[in-house]
This record gives C-alpha cells, structure tokens and sequence, in this order.
C-alpha cells in the first residue's frame, strides 16, 4: 500500500521520453526466496538430526556445543546491523553492490569466469573482473540471481563473511594453542577488531574483508612451519595451509595479498636457517607451486593486461600516505571518538588497535622475561608476532616519515604510493596482536601460580574489548552515516571508484548510456547492443575510403570485430578509448563484436580446475584416511 507513488526517470536523451501504459506486478521473487530458506531451514534441521545420532552413538563433547554457540552468538553480534533492512551509504558499498551485479550479469549470460564487468561504467565494460578477484561475489551473485533483492543479497553475504571470520580464526587459533576456549576468545578479538569493523562497517570494502577471512590461515600455516616439529606426520600437510591462505587472498584483494607476501619475506628472512632444512624447504615450495597452479586462471590474465594494457592505475602519480595515517592517542584509545567522516565526506580510517590488545602486548613483553623456558616454541612463535604487530602499528603512524621517505628513495617511492594509505598496516597489525594476547590466556591458565584469577582477568579483558570497544565502535558507525534501502538493481549504475582499472585518458564524466557514432562514409541501417556485445549493419559506399562505426564499448584487449561472413575487421581506439570499428571500401555486411579470452587464458583455466579437482581429491583422500582409525569423535 502507497499513498504516493513516483516514477522517477533520469537520462541523458535529447528527445521526450513518453509513456503509454504503467502496469505494476508482483514477481516470482518472494517465492524464490522462500523456497530458498525452506530448502536450507531442511538442510539445517537435517544436520541437527545427525548431531544428535552422532551425539547418541558417540557422545560428542558438551564442550563442542558450548563453543559452537560461542561462534553463532559471535557473529549475531558482530552482523547486528546487517540482520536490518537498510545498508550503510558509505565508501565502496555501490562499488561493490556493482561488482556483484556484474558477477551475476555475467552468470546469466552464460560467461565463466567473468572477465570484463558488463555494467560498469554504463555499459562500457570494465576489466575490474581481470584485475580484482571476484570469486567469492559469485555467493552473493547466486543469491541475487535466486530472486534475494540487492538489499538482502549483499547482507546476508556480510553475514556470511563475518561467521566464517570468526570460524577461521577459531579454528587457526585453537590449534596454534590447542585450547577450545583460547581459540574462541582470540577469533573474537580478531573478527571484532576495530580495523576490520572499519574496513566492512565504515568503509564498505569487501574485497579486504573478505581477504580477512584468510589471513589467519597463513598466520597458523607459517607457525606450524616454523615452531612444530618437521618429523610429525600432520607437519606435511602445512603446505596446505599456505596455499589456502594465499589463494584466499589473492582471489580476494591484491593488495592485501602484495603485504602477505612482504611480510612472508621478512618472515623467511628472521628464520633463514629453518626454512632450508630440508622438510620446511619442500613444505614451502609445495604451498608455492599448488598456489601457483591452483591461480593461474587469474594470474595470467592479471599480468596480461597489466604489462600490455595502458591502463590509469600504472600512470598514477605519486599519491602522499602519510597525512592519513593514526595518531598516538587513537593507539590507546578504548572508545572511538574521532570524526566518522572528514571533510571531504569520506570515512575516517585510521581507527587504532585499541586500548586492551596493547595493554596484552606489554602483558607478553613483561611474561617473555621470565617465562622463556615455557612452551618455547609458541613463545617464540608469538614472540615474533609481536615484534610485527608493534612494527606495523609503528608504520600506520601519522609520524611516520613516509613522506620523507618517498622524497629521500625514489626506487620507493612508487612502491609505498601503492600502498594507498599507512592504515592498511593495521590489518595485519591486529592479526599479529592476537597471538601475543592468546599467550597471555595460555600462560595464565597453565602456567600461572594464579590460574582461575588470571585467566578470569584475561576473560573479561577480551569480553570488556567486544563488548565495550567493538560494540560501540558499530553503533557509532551505524548510527552516523545515511541509511539507503534498495530492492532492485535500479539504483545500481556505473560507478567506478577511483576508476583504477580503465583505459589511460579516459573521462568518465563524458560517458553515458551512448548510441554508436559513424563516419560520414558510413551508413549505420541496424544496431543492437548487448553485454559486452554490439550488433551493426552498415554500408560504407565510398570507394576508396575507410569509414568507421564507434560502438560504447571500451577497447580491451579480448574484443573482436568480424562480419557476417567470418572476416575479421581491425579494431581501433576512438573517442574517450570506446571500440572504432574500421568500416573498409565498398562494404555491405553485419558485424559483431565480440569479447573472446585469449587461448593461453583458456589453458590457463584447464590448468587451474585440474589443480584445484586434484587438491580437492587429495583432501578427501587424506581426510578418509584419518578417519578410519578414529574411535571418538569432535566437532572441534
């Protein structure tokens, strides 16, 4: 029911838009979705069945249970403001909410993977798909193709994301210090960091958030590595770990994944003797090639387009990060009360580690004095960590001199204006916070002379940093910037971002929703428009001249001209970089233009999805394995 109903149409057309007829129906939608939920609400019911059989036969631990609602009360809370019907309008959120239509465009046409992005910026393609992984938007893709509306697509893969955050971590940590409850309370203060709340709550950047997923997998995977021991019959499977981790990252945010491996180099570089022993060296390389292999379907079309493509993001200037970066008081601070949005309307993101994960950091420095004799190797595993959370904090400074930097090494200079901004430090910053304060609950409950009251003390530290720090900090952000509610892809609509990934020269300000352009030789009798697709009959007459016809499509590498015949027409940049298709001399005919992958992205694809069936045979295989001499059985 509506009281006031408006037909809003905006265009850049010349002409009057008129309409004949106006009908409003329901759609099949509601009932897509709700055959959805009926199918998972079954799948949910049957596996509590199962539990409890399982439970019946075998006693599953009352532990298990209480940690698995640990998880699903986690991520209720931190997933508060996507349980709503409404999204935050900040940051990258219509960037992204594009990129998932365009996954889901691209599923609809029949196109795997995808490759250009149909739909930005109005209908000229974008090359976001080759530069920027968007394996894990084909979740929210799915759920916008069933029928969910744009609204409820994009929430509930947040919450997704956020449950397998908190599932992740809990299990990386719960290994690293082989306690249930340790591995709970250090998945919660990784996955309700403030940096992390900042990245998806107040800046809406998916693509890190999802990268964040990942990172404590290399974190465990580098551990075992380095600190269990190499005869163990687990240790040679770590290189599954690494290329997990790596593969996670990468599919999700480069850049992210350009500082995993920064950080992998120093690693390696601290523990030189270890990592070429033999056994450590293989586990290594094994992680490297399966990475490899498991990634060349996105590698290579990567490395394509960025060595031949002339591109905006390689001609950049050298971008200043220090004005950015977190100042001293923001690192101790406990409640956030900065400015949410600067003046320029843009969030804030330098935020801090936060009050109680620095404090755990001192706690360690003060416990590593007389307590190196203990657990050695998981000493001197998050001893390590700390040393890098404290040199990350110190690069996300406002005082670091990156400016001074940047004018004293020009070699460097390029390489830290790709970093974008100092805060990006902090990502892994709060990663490698964790471990020192899971050490701080280990020593404290097995090896303190004050167990119960240490280890309670470092309890309700962790629930004291949720409860109070974190849960503020979202309400902070969820009741500061607008609210937008949106149910179909009506609002969603060429927005680039900062347009990294088109072609050098390009004013996006000049495009719209454009009809093709002729030469004056050149009549245009027919014309149809597709994703990434143009259809055009013509007629150059002239004799002697070469005309053209300029399609709204942007000249990427991949795009072919051919007649109806088969004939292959040359392609040529036109206005603002768009396709200018060269009309020869006395031509009559249909033409096509089409994008087509190369032929070396089609093997590298068949090179992947054999790695990754083969991974995957092995993993359950492996899997079958240990399972037949198992008598109990765990959740966790």
């Amino acid at each position: 029911k509506s009281e006031n109903l408006t037909l809003w149409v905006s265009g850049a057309s010349e002409e009057g838009i008129y309409f004949d007829q106006l009908r409003i129906k329901e759609t099949g939608q509601f009932w897509y979705c709700m055959i959805f939920f009926v199918l998972a609400a079954g799948i949910v019911v049957l596996g509590c069945i199962f539990c409890a059989a399982w439970h019946h036969l075998h006693r599953i631990p009352l532990s298990d249970f209480a940690v698995a609602g640990g998880i699903l009360v986690l991520t209720a809370l931190l997933s508060r403001p996507f349980l709503m019907n409404w999204l935050c309008s900040i940051g990258d959120v219509s960037y992204h909410l594009e990129r998932i239509f365009g996954v889901a465009e691209s599923l609809a046409d029949g196109v795997f993977p995808m490759r250009l992005e149909a739909n930005f910026p109005f209908g000229y393609g974008y090359a976001d798909g080759v530069l920027y992984g968007s394996t894990l938007l084909y979740i929210p893709a799915i759920l916008w193709l069933i029928g969910f509306p744009v609204l409820y697509s994009y929430n509930l893969f947040i919450i997704l994301m956020n449950f397998a955050t908190i599932a992740v971590a809990f299990w990386c940590f719960r290994r690293m210090f082989r306690d249930k409850y340790i591995g709970l309370m250090c998945s919660a203060l990784y996955a309700f960091s403030r940096y992390r709340i900042t990245v998806l709550y107040g800046r809406g950047c998916v693509g890190e958030g999802c990268a964040q997923i990942f990172l404590p997998l290399l974190l465990y995977g580098y551990y075992r590595l380095l600190a269990e021991d190499a005869e163990e019959e687990s240790y040679k499977r770590t290189w599954l770990l690494l290329a997990i981790g790596y593969s996670g990252v990468l599919q999700s945010h480069v850049l992210t994944c350009e500082l995993a491996l920064a950080w992998t180099v120093v690693v390696c570089a601290l523990n030189v003797r270890r990592i070429f022993s033999k056994p450590v060296f293989m586990q290594l390389l094994k992680g490297a090639v399966a990475t490899l292999l498991c990634n060349v379907w996105y590698i290579v079309p990567f490395l394509d387009y960025y060595l031949t493509q002339d591109l905006q993001i390689k001609n950049y200037g050298i971008r200043r990060i220090q004005l950015e970066g977190v100042t001293r008081d923001l690192v101790f601070a406990h409640f956030f009360e900065g400015i949410l949005v600067d003046g320029q309307g843009m969030p804030i993101r330098a935020v801090g580690p936060g009050l109680i994960p620095m404090i755990a950091l001192f706690v360690f420095l003060a416990l590593g004095v007389f307590a190196r004799k203990k657990k050695s190797g998981l000493l001197a595993a998050c001893g390590l960590c700390a040393c890098l959370s404290g040199l990350c904090i110190l690069f996300s400074l406002k005082a670091f001199p990156w400016d001074w930097l940047q004018d004293a090494v020009p070699i460097a200079a390029r390489i830290i204006s790709n970093l974008q901004f100092s805060t990006r430090f902090l990502n892994w910053g709060t990663l490698f916070l964790v471990p020192a304060f899971g050490y701080c609950l280990w020593y404290a409950k097995y090896e303190s002379p004050w167990r119960k009251a240490l280890y309670a003390l470092g309890v309700a530290a962790v629930v004291l940093a949720v409860g109070t720090s974190s849960m503020y900090y979202i309400y902070q952000i969820t009741h500061t910037y607008d609210k937008v509610r949106m149910f179909d892809d009506n609002l969603v609509f060429g927005y680039v971002s900062g347009g990294e990934y088109l072609i050098y020269g390009t004013d996006v300000a000049k495009l719209s929703y454009d009809m093709p352009r002729a030469s004056e030789n050149v009549q245009l009798l027919q014309y149809d428009k597709g994703n990434l697709a143009a259809d055009f009959r013509c007629v150059n007459a002239s004799g002697t001249e070469t005309g053209y016809v300029e399609v709204p499509l942007f000249l990427y590498k991949g795009y072919q001209a051919r007649t109806g015949t088969g004939e292959r027409l040359e392609c040529a940049y036109g206005d603002n970089n768009a396709i200018r298709v060269l009309i020869p001399p006395d031509f009559q005919d249909t033409v096509s233009v089409r994008f087509v992958s190369p032929v070396y992205w089609r093997i590298s694809e068949a090179v992947s999805w054999g790695s990754m069936a083969w991974l995957l045979a092995y993993c359950l295989l492996k899997g079958r394995k240990r399972k037949q001499d198992r008598k109990s059985w765990t959740i966790f």
